[in-house]
């Protein structure tokens, strides 16, 4: 009876361990990006104006994500920089749509490209929904041996069949063909020609004596009796190899004939990087920024920044708004901002600020207050268990007459833990 009730337990068990597991599946799904140390998420690049849109359509329909990004001056060390090879690109948990279109700056960005650290970037993404369903998604940059450095995202819903989609393209010699299906049966026919020659070669040695670890042992015994190893092959072994060579270059060839006949002119994948214009201006905003201390109080979940501010320009400056690792804090006494949702990582009454505005030629300090749950949920408290311990965003800047700087502020953090 007791077996019985244990061999009942072990089912049970692994069914609660499951439904654990897909009760987290959600959140993990739609905001991976957290698992990425904030360090990275701060001092990398910070995305701002990003609109992705709209948030409903069917499949066939449009997809813009446009926005800025800029590249921080206090990119970590440790990390290979924009300054290497970089691809514009997007997230959306699977194939579910193509890519039409992709720019940055005005300039095309199908290719992979390099970036300056300090500047400013526009984007603009054009996207066509594959397939219906509910879709977590970002703008992405992938740096080169660095990975994927994970935008601000939106969920959309898109409705419709998948058998409504339309990927179609037209030769330069006037041939319309169906991306999705072109030459379909040709691939699988390739796969499966390649998996039988593969196969056949497998079997072959795997029915030999001794199989794997006896033949490593086996050859390991030849060496040390001074034999030569290569006596376990034997002639009728060079004789099935041989074929199989044959059998592969003919294979090959056959295929590269197949293929020049049915497209005698192709054009090769492009390989080379887009270039960036060299003249881009870093940013002159006309206000600047020093922050005298920072410190981030784990028990309130509150950072406080002491910053010295110079008003260059001809207008009253205030704080609106600060943004760290796709995080942003308002302050809603300057601007009002609605979340799109409940996912949207804006913290509307998040931001506080000591001090008031800066007068045109004024400069102030002022203390900087940014509140709210979004550091522990975003895992943003993370940082301060960085050996340098270092905070990295942008803040925003609203004058009188409508104008807006964008300012990257950074500097060393202090925990404090009471």
């Amino acid at each position: 009876m007791t077996r019985k009730i244990r061999g009942r337990r072990i089912p049970l068990a692994l069914l609660l361990a499951l439904s654990l597991l897909l009760s987290f599946a959600t959140a993990v799904f739609a905001h991976g990006e957290r698992a990425q140390q904030a360090n990275t998420r701060m001092r990398t690049l910070n995305w701002y104006d990003v609109e992705i849109g709209p948030a409903t359509l069917a499949v066939g329909d449009r997809l813009t994500i446009r926005g800025r990004f800029r590249t921080s001056k206090l990119w970590p060390e440790q990390i290979p920089s924009v300054e290497d090879a970089v691809y514009l690109n997007v997230g959306a948990g699977g194939p579910n749509f193509i890519r039409l279109s992709a720019n940055i700056d005005g300039v095309s960005a199908v290719q992979s490209t390099s970036l300056e650290l300090g500047k400013d970037y526009a984007f603009e993404m054009e996207l066509k929904a594959r397939r219906p369903g509910r879709f977590h998604i970002h703008p992405i940059m992938n740096v080169r041996d660095a990975g994927s450095m994970v935008g601000p995202g939106r969920w959309i819903e898109v409705s419709g069949s998948e058998t409504d989609f339309e990927n179609t393209a037209e030769t330069m010699f006037g041939r319309k063909i169906n991306l999705e299906t072109f030459h379909l049966r040709a691939i699988g026919m390739w796969h499966l020609a390649w998996f039988v020659i593969g196969g056949a070669w497998l079997f072959y040695w795997l029915r030999q004596r001794p199989l794997l670890i006896p033949r490593l042992r086996a050859v390991d015994e030849l060496n040390e009796r001074g034999e030569d190893p290569d006596s376990l092959i034997r002639p009728a072994d060079i004789k099935v190899a041989l074929v199989f060579v044959a059998t592969t270059l003919i294979v090959i060839v056959l295929g590269f004939a197949w293929g020049e006949r049915d497209a005698p002119i192709t054009i090769p994948l492009r390989t080379a990087k887009a270039t960036m214009p060299d003249d881009k201006p870093f940013p002159q905003p006309n206000a600047k920024v020093v922050i005298d201390q920072a410190s981030y109080r784990i028990p309130g979940r509150s950072f406080r920044m002491d910053v010295t501010i110079t008003n260059s320009g001809q207008s009253m400056l205030q704080v609106g708004e600060f943004l760290t690792a796709n995080v942003r804090f308002i302050n809603p006494a300057v601007r009002r901002v609605k979340p799109l949702d409940e996912h949207d990582l804006v913290a509307p009454n998040g931001l506080r600020i000591e001090g008031g505005g800066i007068a045109p030629g004024e400069t102030k300090s002022i203390t900087i207050f940014a509140e709210d749950a979004l550091w522990e949920t975003q895992r943003l408290t993370r940082m301060i268990n960085d050996p340098d311990s270092v905070i990295v965003g942008l803040l925003f800047l609203y004058g009188d007459d409508g104008s807006r700087e964008v300012i990257e502020v950074g500097g060393s953090l202090i925990p404090v833990f009471e």
